[in-house]
């Protein structure tokens, strides 16, 4: 029995973490997992409680499905390099805001629940944005967590309600990797557990004094 309690420790730990949040030590926001930008759809669809855009992330390159010498993704950057972010501002009146942008590096906690600026990389003047699109470009020359932080309205009376922060990361492994990664070990882990439990009690059945006289009549019979 030990042995069987020994086993199902070590089968089930894979899931154990999974399912108590050890992924947490992932620095990243598990919301923000990688988004191939999939054409006209808004699956990067940003928004506070005022304010919605739709955000890209631009690099040099060509898409299998693209006609463009860029490759667009959402908050999940692969690749380190000049990197170009669009805002396509969704709420016409915000069309008739000044808007600043900047782009920040940032340093984030285990949890992924503490953020901090630790240098900003390039900024914007304030303008309005008449056609409803804005843009920023900067090199993010080393891989880490970075941050576009829109302004709406007039820089020194904005509060935060005026800012909408986007997060995103450079050259990192993605927290859905993982996942799916931990998903088919979990599954693995599973049919090991319950194949080790058939081999221990088969043992355990061989082992008992009544199989032997069982085994023999078997025999007998054929």
């Amino acid at each position: 029995m030990l042995l069987i309690h020994r086993l199902t420790l070590a089968l089930l730990l894979p899931l154990l973490l999974q399912e108590t949040g050890w992924t947490a030590s992932n620095p990243r926001d598990k919301g923000n997992g990688q988004q191939m930008y999939p054409g006209a759809s808004m699956n990067c669809l940003m928004t506070n409680d005022f304010y919605a855009v739709h955000f890209t992330a631009l690099q040099h390159g060509r898409q299998e499905t693209e006609t463009t010498e860029f490759v667009k993704y959402c908050q999940e950057i692969p690749t380190t390099g000049i990197t170009y972010l669009t805002l396509d501002l969704l709420d016409r009146e915000s069309r008739k805001l000044n808007l600043s942008l900047r782009i920040v590096e940032e340093q984030v906690s285990d949890d992924g629940k503490t953020r901090k600026t630790l240098s900003t990389l390039k900024e914007t003047p304030a303008r309005i944005y008449k056609n409803g699109v804005a843009d920023i470009h900067a090199d993010l020359d080393h891989s880490g967590h970075y941050a576009l932080i829109a302004t709406f309205g007039d820089e020194n009376e904005a509060t935060e309600d005026d800012r909408l922060r986007i997060p995103f990361s450079v050259g990192l492994p993605s927290p859905q990797a993982f996942g799916t990664g931990m998903g088919t070990l979990a599954t693995l882990s599973v049919t090991g557990f319950i194949l080790a439990l058939l081999v221990a009690g088969y043992r355990s059945l061989y082992r008992t004094d009544s199989f032997i006289p069982w085994l023999k009549a078997r025999l007998n019979r054929q």
